[in-house]
């Protein structure tokens, strides 16, 4: 159904999907009940598309609230967009391709991206995006008190991603259960509970955090702050111009 809908709209805008997966909450592992679909598309337009001197639209957005009891939203980028931010090692763009739910993969596409994506990974780049994010959800949360779970989740998440940058300078796993293991037992059990709890309530849902995750929290943002990792000379964006021209032109 997800698939078929997202083909129906690709033929409706005349591009042609090359990858498509779940972003959010459903792809990190913690979705409740009443959470939305979040599906983020890459696609390509016809070689006419990007003959044009101006710069045409190069993102499409759709929401539908006809296939699920929640909001279907999708967001895609043009693969030229697309491979622009892999140039820059946007946090999201990885997270996409990393994603462990997917949608639709055109073979040539992802075997052509996928060995380029440790050519432009940025651990210090990837890091700033987690420690902002980190930073901003963080404003104004008193976990003294009862917290919505979604918050919390994204927070603890953003703090494990810069852990795991720490001790391994890759790209942390979009789902938040793969870097559970950076944790003591007690810590994972109790945050695997905490999952399980959001995952059964509703994204309004209320939770007083037991004592020792307020004491996770704050040692995550202790252990985590002011990193500084090698400066890793950029790949030759040749790589990705070669690639846009295969897909966009079959060069």
């Amino acid at each position: 159904m997800i698939a078929q809908t997202l083909y129906a709209n690709c033929q409706k805008h005349a591009i042609t999907p090359l990858y498509a997966c779940e972003s959010g909450s459903r792809a990190w592992g913690f979705a409740s009940s009443d959470s939305d679909f979040d599906v983020r598309m890459i696609y390509k337009h016809t070689p006419d598309w990007y003959m044009s001197i101006y710069e045409n639209k190069d993102t499409l957005e759709f929401i539908t609230h006809d296939l699920f009891d929640v909001p279907f939203d999708v967001g895609g980028w043009d693969i030229k967009k697309a491979l622009i931010h892999i140039h820059k090692s946007n946090v999201v763009i990885f997270e996409w391709l990393y994603s462990p739910i997917i949608y639709h993969c055109d073979d040539e596409f992802i075997y052509a991206i996928h060995p380029v994506l440790i050519e432009f990974f940025n651990p210090q780049a990837i890091y700033h995006h987690y420690q902002g994010l980190a930073k901003k959800i963080n404003a104004g949360m008193d976990l003294t008190k009862p917290i919505h779970l979604k918050k919390w989740c994204y927070l603890i998440r953003a703090l494990l991603a810069s852990l795991w940058l720490k001790e391994y300078q890759t790209m942390p796993p979009v789902l938040i259960t793969k870097m559970f293991h950076l944790l003591g037992h007690d810590e994972q059990n109790e945050l695997q509970h905490i999952v399980d709890v959001k995952q059964h309530q509703h994204e309004s849902h209320l939770y007083q955090l037991p004592k020792p995750m307020i004491k996770l929290t704050h040692q995550l943002w202790q252990h985590t702050q002011h990193l500084k990792f090698d400066k890793k000379p950029k790949s030759d964006v040749e790589l990705l111009n070669h690639i846009f021209q295969k897909l966009a032109f079959d060069k």
